[in-house]
């Protein structure tokens, strides 16, 4: 039961950050038009960085949410979460968007989904510290 309950947060996580990291795309493709920005510009620096900061603010959300639920294991927390969440946008990329993703957007969600477990990880440990030296 408690593998299964494991799993589910998993998803949830997962599914948390994969709808940060679409709903951050479609409203990029809303402003700027979806394919009609050429490569090399500006604009679209601007527009693939505010991608890969979606895909960390993702990871990020997921795996810390995930960590605070489970309270255990926290590297690899972050590391099944991100993953899944890489595995949610791989299929709705290939059956709805028809284009492939890219290996930044996988190591993005993979990393900011660590860094939310590991950040969920200090708080809590920097909590434990504080609280032992304010007892008597």
């Amino acid at each position: 039961m408690k593998s299964e309950r494991d799993f589910r947060n998993y998803l949830a996580g997962a599914a948390l950050a994969f709808g940060i990291v679409l709903l951050s795309s479609q409203i990029l493709q809303l402003l700027f038009g979806g394919n009609s920005v050429e490569a090399g510009s500006e604009l679209y620096s601007l527009i693939v960085n505010i991608y890969l900061t979606a895909h960390l603010v993702g990871g990020f959300l997921g795996g810390y949410l995930v960590a605070r639920v489970r309270r255990a294991d926290y590297i690899q927390t972050g590391t099944v979460t991100g993953i899944l969440a890489y595995i949610f946008e791989f299929i709705y990329n290939i059956f709805v968007e028809r284009a492939m993703t890219d290996i930044y957007a996988a190591v993005s969600l993979l990393i900011g989904s660590i860094m939310g477990a590991m950040f969920f990880r200090a708080k809590m440990e920097r909590g434990k510290i504080i609280s032992k030296k304010s007892e008597p």
